[in-house]
Parts: structure tokens; C-alpha cells; sequence
């Protein structure tokens, strides 16, 4: 979190905020902890378990809704598609050989 959800200053690594005094130690654990969910769900994409990485970024869209987070999610429901109709077209297929 670079600047302040409430006023805008820039924070400069700070969890209070020096213009409105806010509190934002929890706001900015919860988008770090969020990221953290994003950065595993990646490397289940990348493991190919896309069904995994949905469950993990609708944790991260929960505590903190970034738009690359998002943008993942999409990119993993897609996955997820593509695995469910290529299992289908693999079991169609081999109920046609037998």
C-alpha cells in the first residue's frame, strides 16, 4: 500500500498515516496476505490445478480485491474450463473405443 486508502498521503512504508492518523496495519495486512494467496495460486496454475488456484484467488479477491488479482482469477476459470472439456472429450472417446 503506497498511499492512504482514506486521504491519499503517501505512506512511505508507514502504518499510520501522518496526514489523518488512520490505522491501516490491518488494511495493509490483508493486502499482503491477499497477494500471498495470488503468488500460491500462481504456481498452482503453473502446477497445472487450476481448480486450486480458483479457491486460493476467491480467498485473495476476499481480503483484498486487486485488479490483477482479478485478472487472474479469469485466466484460471478459463483454465479450469479448458481441463473440463478436455476431460469430457477424453471420456467420450474412450467410452467409443470400448
Amino acid at each position: 500500500m503506497d498511499r492512504c486508502p482514506l486521504c491519499r498521503a503517501t505512506l512511505n512504508g508507514a502504518t499510520t498515516c501522518r496526514r489523518c492518523r488512520a490505522e491501516l496495519g490491518s488494511a495493509q495486512r490483508a493486502e499482503r496476505d491477499g497477494r500471498a494467496l495470488a503468488d500460491e495460486a500462481m504456481r498452482r496454475l503453473s502446477l497445472d490445478d487450476p481448480q486450486a488456484a480458483l479457491q486460493l484467488l476467491e480467498d485473495a479477491l476476499t481480503l483484498h480485491a486487486a485488479p490483477e488479482t482479478l485478472a487472474l482469477w479469469r485466466m484460471a476459470t478459463a483454465a479450469w474450463r479448458r481441463a473440463i472439456v478436455v476431460d469430457v472429450s477424453e471420456a467420450r472417446s474412450r467410452g467409443k473405443s470400448s
